[in-house]
């Protein structure tokens, strides 16, 4: 099981999100630079199918 993320880290998320699906966009790409090293980010935008919503509430609480 993944540590959860901050609180910091999920409004970031929930942003970009936004600005995506504002954008019609469902996919991002692009390379950053962190502590030294460059890393390729990659952000896939998928619906969570109704059926599924009880797992994934489940998992936060």
């Amino acid at each position: 099981m993944q540590p959860p993320m901050t609180f910091e880290m999920c409004r970031a998320l929930t942003l970009l999100t936004r600005q995506l699906l504002e954008a019609n966009e469902h996919e991002a790409q692009t390379h950053v630079l962190a502590k030294g090293q460059v890393y390729r980010v990659v952000v896939s935008l998928e619906p969570v199918p109704a059926d599924q919503l009880q797992n994934v509430i489940n998992r936060y609480q």
